[in-house]
């Protein structure tokens, strides 16, 4: 073959390979400026739009829905900033909601379904992947884990009438409860309406369950990435008193509480979603679920319903998490919370 034509098939072969790059869905990485916004630029497609070039090519008709990551809402963040300083457990107060400074505490308010999930879960239904069923079915549980965690916050209420943070959180909670819901059923009846696309995409991006609080970011939260992310709670269990049995001589103190782990309210609505709605559960490699908190627990030490829906679904080791990772700040210095601090707390 002669140099000229080997040179013409060359520049051809390059030409094809530029128009099926350019074809691709687009991600743009975030900047350390992100990190508290969650904003991040995705072009959206079909899934197989995603994994098969020469289909991309082939189907120029297929539509494409280019749309920015939602940064989260302002009751969102107040919800999430409230509730994080209101518990001593976090060791974090945060004194300004307008001016959070969570890089500065190492700070990202983590998602339990991830966006990334929300988001394709969404597409399914706009792609009629997903009936509207399906789609009312699954964002159901967003609405009654946010229903019961209302609930207790009013039940904190009673009594504390003049506690006026707690008004503020309970007020946020509740407005976001009610967009998430005007949302979901707007893009429920039109599900091949963009703007109504975006609109659900923002409300659950932000839905108060879903990002109750503040975790740590690097280490944490940002290796964990798109999978799920549960908030493991410890909680004290009393036991049978037993210092009135037995022989009157025996000195028996009464028995002390039992501390078990189980999954917290919106955690536990996540690992009920259906097999495939769920991205993966993130582990570390010795096989512990990795925590909002930063701490890690077995799945034995869970309830057995927690542990049986959880290992239905897809396991991420997530060679990226620090056990020695930083969060939060005491007088202008890092409290270094890592794992083990965490754990014996």
């Amino acid at each position: 073959m002669e140099i000229d034509e080997e040179e013409r098939l060359q520049e051809e072969v390059q030409a094809k390979d530029v128009e099926e790059k350019i074809e691709q869905p687009i991600k743009k990485l975030k900047t350390s400026a992100d990190i508290s916004t969650g904003s991040e630029w995705v072009q959206l497609g079909t899934d197989e739009q995603a994994g098969n070039k020469d289909e991309v090519s082939k189907d120029v008709s297929a539509p494409v829905w280019e749309v920015k990551r939602p940064s989260f809402t302002t009751v969102a963040k107040r919800a999430a900033f409230i509730s994080t300083s209101r518990d001593p457990s976090y060791g974090v107060t945060i004194p300004d909601y307008r001016k959070p400074e969570l890089t500065e505490i190492n700070g990202a308010m983590p998602h339990r379904m991830s966006y990334n999930d929300i988001r394709n879960n969404a597409l399914k239904l706009k792609e009629g992947k997903d009936t509207a069923s399906d789609f009312i079915r699954w964002t159901d549980r967003f609405i009654t884990a946010g229903k019961e965690k209302i609930d207790l916050r009013k039940k904190e209420q009673i009594s504390k009438e003049s506690d006026g943070q707690l008004k503020q959180l309970i007020a946020d909670m509740e407005k976001s409860q009610q967009q998430f819901i005007t949302a979901r059923d707007k893009f429920a009846s039109s599900p091949t309406n963009k703007s109504e696309f975006e609109a659900f995409i923002k409300q659950a991006n932000s839905f108060h369950a879903n990002v109750p609080d503040v975790g740590p970011h690097f280490g944490v939260n940002n290796p964990v990435q798109e999978n799920a992310h549960m908030h493991v709670e410890t909680v004290s269990e009393p036991q049978p008193d037993t210092s009135a049995m037995g022989d009157a001589k025996d000195d028996k103190s009464p028995s002390q509480p039992k501390l078990t782990r189980r999954l917290s309210i919106m955690s536990s609505q996540v690992r009920r979603m259906s097999i495939g709605r769920i991205s993966a559960f993130p582990y570390t490699s010795e096989g512990k679920l990795i925590t909002t908190d930063g701490s890690t627990v077995s799945l034995d030490d869970l309830p057995k319903e927690d542990r049986e829906a959880i290992e239905k679904h897809k396991k991420k080791t997530v060679n990226g998490y620090d056990p020695d990772f930083k969060f939060g700040k005491a007088d202008g210095k890092d409290t270094g919370n890592s794992q083990d601090a965490l754990l014996r707390k």
